[in-house]
């Protein structure tokens, strides 16, 4: 991807009710607004595999499951569903930032698109970006339309909204500093429903530490940020809460209004990540509760070498394929309930009906060959011997008897014809 590499944290968090967002950025210097002061299309495309994906390499799960019947709620700032690789990806979902009913396929702001992105964006030619679950559907729930804007108890509301629509995993990449009872119950309320919520750790450990919600709630799987090399970016935070970390820094996907790709480093950016392969464990294993999921995703992590779960990157880095196929003992898993594996055939050269034959042959020409030596090596030096003549024969003519027996031995002293009687 040509152009100036951007990082972006998100904004610092001004108040406890105050929800903070961290906005995609650009490959190219900061994109200036449209004309109705919106997010305008990606002006470039990522042509290569983007090294997220190359790290995670989402797609070794895609034989087993590609996310296919799994709804993943977005509470963030919408979703444009007219994004190419989104297209039909984008359920209609909820506004809740206006009184209207209105739905929240499309993205302003452009933050809710990138996330989508990340989670289910399809293949397509002339990039090697896609989604995680490129076959999973997205929920969006629009909570706010800034960097600034929204509330906690707008969240809560979006969560909840999210669980009444059908989403079996929530991806927020969100946070508050503080607990509030709305946030508190509908995290709550999502765990009773048997749904897997995703959240970010929060950016801004560069300049201060601090505790993020609702990542730090028991039920929530918070999600940390890694660079390219594999080390935890400067700005996530950490804490004994943190389960996981995933690719946050120059990660990218797809933007509002048209085809092409921004970049962007945030947690809010490794959430995605995560929450897609929540979804292919979902699809592949749907006996699974969330609980089960999260602890499939925990325990299946590219562990860190150092005690776990660590304060900085929890249990490691989001692993798909093995999250969807490892076996768990724990789970006392009934293979009977999974979907069968499809292994492709390996790629086999065509059916040699000659070569057999002559190998056979040749095994039977050395053989040949290994006994004749052998004989000759015996018969050689005895027909030397013999000057090379036959053998002699001897015949025998008529009936040949049986040698007598020997007489027996007379005695020196005794005189013929005398026995000596004892």
């Amino acid at each position: 991807m040509s152009g100036r590499r951007l990082a972006c944290a998100a904004a610092a968090v001004v108040a406890a009710a105050t929800v903070s967002w961290s906005p995609a950025c650009a490959a190219e210097p900061s994109p200036l607004p449209s004309g109705d002061g919106c997010l305008p299309a990606p002006t470039t495309t990522e042509t290569g595999v983007p090294w997220a994906q190359a790290r995670l390499a989402p797609e070794r799960a895609w034989e087993l499951t590609r996310g296919d019947g799994v709804v993943v709620g977005i509470v963030d700032t919408g979703v444009d569903a007219s994004t190419p690789q989104m297209a039909g990806r984008v359920l209609r979902g909820a506004d809740l930032t206006t009184a209207a009913e209105d739905g929240a396929a499309d993205d302003c702001f452009g933050h809710g698109t990138f996330i989508a992105g990340i989670i289910a964006a399809a293949p397509a030619d002339g990039t090697g970006f896609a989604g995680v679950a490129p076959e999973a559907r997205i929920l969006p729930i629009r909570v706010a339309n800034a960097a600034d804007d929204g509330t906690a108890a707008l969240l809560a509301r979006g969560i909840r909204a999210a669980v009444d629509g059908g989403a079996r995993v929530i991806n927020i990449s969100a946070s508050t500093t503080t607990p509030e009872q709305s946030l508190v119950e509908a995290v709550a309320y999502a765990e009773a429903k048997d749904v897997v919520v995703v959240a970010a750790a929060a950016n801004g450990a560069d300049t201060g530490t601090m505790t993020a919600y609702p990542a730090a709630l028991p039920t929530v799987l918070a999600v940390g940020a890694i660079t390219s090399t594999g080390e935890l970016a400067t700005f996530s935070q950490t804490g004994p809460h943190l389960r996981l970390v995933a690719p946050g820094v120059d990660v990218a996907s797809v933007g509002p209004r048209g085809p092409g790709h921004w970049e962007g480093s945030g947690t809010s950016y490794a959430v995605p990540f995560v929450a897609g392969t929540a979804a292919l464990v979902r699809a592949y294993r749907p006996h699974l509760t969330a609980a089960q999921v999260r602890d499939r995703l925990t325990a299946t992590a590219d562990h860190p070498a150092a005690a776990m779960p660590d304060a900085g990157v929890g249990w490691g880095v989001v692993n798909p394929l093995a999250a969807v196929s490892a076996v768990l003992p724990e789970e006392d898993t009934p293979v009977a309930s999974l979907p069968p594996m499809r292994v492709p055939r390996p790629d086999l050269p065509p059916h040699d009906a000659v070569g057999p034959r002559l190998t056979a042959l040749a095994a039977g020409v050395t053989l040949a060959g290994t006994g004749l030596v052998a004989v000759t090596a015996v018969l050689w030096p005895a027909g030397r011997r013999r000057g090379w003549r036959p053998a002699r024969t001897v015949r025998f003519r008529g009936r040949v008897s049986p040698r007598p027996p020997a007489a027996p031995r007379r005695s020196a002293s005794a005189p013929a014809g005398r026995h000596d009687g004892g």
